[in-house]
């Protein structure tokens, strides 16, 4: 049989179409991402998705699907407002928290979250805090063990202007210990009130001065719950966070060359903020810090 030009094109494609079709039928030819996070290969969860391997380029809907948490609660834990948004822009949804420096909430908050509402694995950043909302979920629904809820709990961030979980408990307190101290109370009520004659008044009405010390003593328990509420660690200086710029990097004896490695061979300019640059070119923040924090470990020696 004499092959023709015709022929020989026509079974070209006839070969290539066919090697398609079998590539779709058996699972290898794909043409879209899929967005479904890896599985866990061994342990107790072996075959379960893996919350470490969420990415930020998936959405709340993915994220949904993939671990079988309702959207809805998704999005009332993080402050979300469309479930079609990628989970990269979660800077943007959690504005309205004041931060302390060295925490953040992005990409390795929602695995924090998932992994402690459905019970799977996953080790956190030692800067990935969650927001209120979420802690209080996690309270009221979570299934991992509850000492690490409690611990990922105490750390969540609430919006400015807002009582912290915690000072509710605090400001107890000094109501309930105000009537057992009423007794030492008034020795310093007649002392600052000025003459020697209110001294034997105090001594008869033992009830009144109770309920005129005892506002004051509730007043000057306030100042002392908020003070420690404002008291925050500064990091270290040389460990990178979300807010550290290309330009530190450099002023930390990291190479350019070194920082292009990391990041697929981009570089932004120096006033950058390092997640700045992973949010706009779609990628993992919590991936690029490990990998960076090593480098500038490694300049340090």
């Amino acid at each position: 049989m004499k092959l023709t030009i015709r022929t020989t094109a026509a079974a070209v494609i006839v070969l290539f179409a066919g090697g398609i079709l079998l590539a779709s039928a058996l699972g290898f030819w794909v043409t879209e991402s899929t967005k479904e996070p890896a599985k866990i290969k061994t342990g107790e969860f072996a075959g379960m998705p893996n919350p470490s391997d969420i990415r930020g380029s998936y959405t709340w809907n993915d994220i949904s699907k993939s671990f079988g948490i309702d959207v809805g609660l998704l999005m009332q834990a993080f402050g979300v407002k469309d479930a079609s948004t990628k989970v990269n822009t979660l800077e943007e949804a959690v504005k309205s928290l004041s931060l302390p420096p060295g925490v953040e909430i992005g990409t390795d908050a929602v695995r924090l979250f998932v992994a402690l509402y459905t019970g799977l694995p996953h080790t956190p950043e030692e800067s990935t805090v969650l927001p209120y909302t979420a802690a209080e979920i996690l309270l009221r629904e979570g299934k991992a063990d509850k000492a690490l809820i409690e611990a990922a709990a105490a750390r969540a961030v609430k919006p400015a202007g807002t009582t912290p979980a915690a000072e509710p408990a605090a400001s107890a307190v000094p109501a309930a210990t105000g009537t057992a101290n009423t007794a030492p109370a008034p020795a310093p009520a007649p002392a600052a009130s000025t003459t020697k004659t209110k001294t034997e008044t105090v001594t008869a009405p033992a009830a009144a001065a109770p309920a005129a010390t005892t506002p004051q003593t509730a007043t000057a328990t306030q100042p002392a719950a908020t003070t420690t509420t404002e008291t925050h660690v500064e990091k270290p200086t040389g460990t990178v966070v979300g807010k550290t710029t290309f330009g530190e990097l450099k002023q930390w004896g990291v190479s350019v060359e070194d920082i292009k490695a990391v990041l697929g061979g981009k570089i932004g300019p120096d006033p950058m903020a390092i997640k700045d640059f992973a949010t706009q070119n779609e990628l993992s923040f919590s991936e690029i810090k490990t990998k960076l924090q090593e480098l500038v470990d490694k300049a340090k020696k």
